[in-house]
């Protein structure tokens, strides 16, 4: 009888104990996983040991492939990936979130609490964090977990030694009342997300001066909770603290890992941004007064650009220029000073892109609600309105599926084929095209000044 073939026998692959195998992760670049792994760009490589091709050195690298690293810092066990990144960004997600209606079930302190310091008026604090979530994109969830991590609030009564004043633990006069408290929280959960995204953030500082290196496989989402949380606890209590939040955040919302909409991918294959043009008419020259630096508020992701009329003197009136928009899409928004422009048009500004126009006069008058703009179509008159501003400007930034773009990123601002790039500090940066370079300077002057291209030129 015939001998029964016998399958080849099984390579045994040995782990290279001085490599990471590291996954790509949605929202990877080249760039920021060498600062977090601390090596050379060139030094990451395919599963093959082939170099990356160079259509990976720019932009996001596509989630799922395997790359090879070279292990300059040692770390122990597995990354705990406890917030999905959807879960700190206003993503799909928490797009049908009522926060008024869960803070009335959970009827908690908060249900009943007024704050006056955002409007100077009492208002709701739940009114209150659903307008600072919006605003900010930051997911309602996570503010009313954290406040509860911090003072009970949300689901019983205030917390003993808690005061009203200082509920998510920040005892400083100058974060004195809720909104103050929850801008801190988001200034520092996007230090952590957006520096994770650019590789600016590597470590944790604890209150005492000590630091912990961070894992570099972890995700955005993990690493904003616990750069937060490093600010509020010392190291010993920090790891019982991220632990707490996760079974706290669990019994309040659900496992975040398990939310269908937190896990799906927020940037797909290929991901790049759609054709924009620069906000003012053809034939227009305004100046290139703001490099990249954050979209809202004074601290957080540097998503924004501003531009000014180029005749305008510095003072805050409204100038005759218009603004127009940058690219087709449904007005969403239109308030105190802020259009939102849903270029999918399905009239969800928490997916696909998003423009975001700030300091438009008028903007309630300028634009509907519900109207449908083409590129280049007049949106309103630039002013100082929707924000503090020292002089008439537009601040223009971006935003896809709820995360802001930043502006000087993995996938830069583009407009009219003006490519930005970040600079030394916020405002600071340049727009580049065809070997000219423009430097952002708030000043204003003629070497700062860039020409949409006519009808004729283009």
């Amino acid at each position: 009888m015939a001998d029964t073939p016998q399958p080849p026998p099984t390579a045994t692959i040995t782990p290279d104990p001085n490599i990471y195998n590291y996954t790509t992760q949605s929202g990877d670049s080249l760039q920021a996983l060498a600062l977090r792994f601390g090596v050379e760009a060139d030094d990451i490589k395919l599963s093959d040991d082939a170099m990356l091709p160079e259509s990976m050195h720019s932009g996001f690298i596509d989630p799922g492939l395997e790359l090879y690293i070279p292990k300059t810092v040692e770390f122990s066990g597995s990354p705990t990936f406890i917030l999905p990144d959807r879960e700190v960004i206003f993503s799909a997600s928490a797009s049908d979130f009522d926060v008024t209606a869960y803070v009335n079930a959970a009827d908690g302190f908060l249900a009943t609490f007024n704050d006056p310091i955002l409007s100077g008026m009492p208002q709701p604090a739940s009114e209150e964090i659903t307008i600072v979530a919006l605003h900010n994109s930051v997911n309602p969830r996570l503010m009313l977990a954290l406040l509860e991590l911090q003072c009970d609030c949300v689901t019983g009564p205030l917390a003993d030694g808690v005061k009203a004043d200082y509920m998510m633990g920040v005892d400083d006069y100058r974060r004195r009342g809720l909104y103050r408290q929850l801008m801190w929280s988001i200034e520092r959960l996007f230090t952590g997300y957006y520096g994770w995204r650019d590789g600016s953030m590597t470590e944790v500082v604890f209150p005492d001066g000590t630091t912990q290196r961070l894992d570099p496989r972890l995700n955005a989402g993990s690493v904003a909770l616990f750069y937060t949380l490093a600010q509020l606890y010392t190291q010993d209590e920090w790891e019982n603290a991220v632990a707490e939040f996760d079974s706290l955040y669990s019994e309040m919302f659900g496992s975040a890992r398990l939310r269908p909409a937190a896990m799906e991918t927020l940037f797909e294959p290929g991901f790049a941004q759609p054709e924009l043009s620069l906000p003012f008419l053809p034939g227009r020259t305004w100046a290139f007064t703001g490099g990249p630096h954050s979209a809202w508020e004074k601290a957080g992701a540097n998503a924004a650009l501003d531009f000014t009329p180029a005749s305008l003197e510095a003072s805050c009136e409204t100038s005759y220029e218009w603004i127009v928009a940058s690219a087709s899409g449904l007005i969403v928004r239109a308030e105190r000073g802020v259009v939102v422009q849903d270029l999918d048009g399905d009239g969800n500004e928490q997916t696909g892109w998003v423009l975001v126009y700030v300091h438009v006069a008028d903007a309630e008058n300028a634009v509907e609600v519900g109207e449908w703009l083409e590129a280049g179509e007049l949106l309103g008159h630039p002013s100082c309105e929707g924000g503090p501003s020292s002089s008439t400007h537009l601040h223009l930034a971006r935003k896809y599926n709820g995360e802001w773009m930043l502006a000087g990123g993995p996938i830069p601002f583009v407009l009219d084929g003006w490519v930005a790039a970040e600079g030394e500090t916020t405002y600071q940066g340049t727009l580049s095209k065809d070997g000219d370079t423009i430097a952002a300077c708030q000043c204003g002057t003629a070497h700062t000044y860039v020409t949409r291209p006519s009808d004729e030129d283009q």
